[in-house]
């Protein structure tokens, strides 16, 4: 499943009405008042949840960036390789999404970069490692960013993972040693 924004503006075709400049600390950041930007990342939400759905690996990393990275809570950085292995065993584990919601926070948009605070949650029909089948609900807040590309807005990376929650049949879930 490929995807595409459609035509995208450059920052200089956004019409000085559409944007809102700031500058924090010696840099200027660009906020998009037109909300294209949004709209797009809204799309490419629609298009991940579709690929997470139908389990289609090839999909979901087609929305993501060559230089996709994450950095884990401890400092690990995840290469898009990584994100790939790890997306095939979370998928062979999964029975079915029950649902998958997305909170995006204030968009920034500096040049063909745009980064948001994301707040994620999950609930699936999921195997524990003992193979058996259990309702997990997973949630997490995060800093998202995405790059435009020729084929629209991409994923590029994955830091500040925080506040990380997971039950499993509606009770806090503790992994084992």
């Amino acid at each position: 499943m490929a995807w595409a924004a459609g035509p995208l503006k450059s920052p200089s075709q956004i019409a000085p009405d559409e944007r809102k400049i700031k500058v924090k600390g010696g840099r200027s950041v660009e906020r998009d008042k037109s909300k294209p930007v949004r709209k797009a990342i809204e799309e490419w939400y629609a298009h991940n949840i579709a690929a997470f759905n139908v389990k289609d690996v090839a999909a979901i990393m087609s929305l993501r960036t060559d230089d996709f990275h994450s950095i884990t809570p401890d400092g690990k950085i995840n290469t898009r390789a990584d994100m790939e292995a790890r997306t095939k065993l979370f998928l062979d584990r999964i029975d079915h999404f029950i649902s998958q919601e997305f909170q995006i926070g204030v968009i920034n948009v500096q040049g063909d970069l745009a980064t948001a605070e994301v707040t994620q949650k999950t609930v699936r029909m999921q195997r524990l490692p003992d193979r058996t089948l259990h309702k997990v609900e997973a949630g997490v807040m995060q800093r998202e960013a995405w790059k435009r590309t020729t084929q629209g807005w991409k994923m590029y990376s994955v830091d500040n993972i925080r506040n990380g929650s997971i039950l499993v049949d509606d009770k806090p879930y503790k992994p084992g040693p």
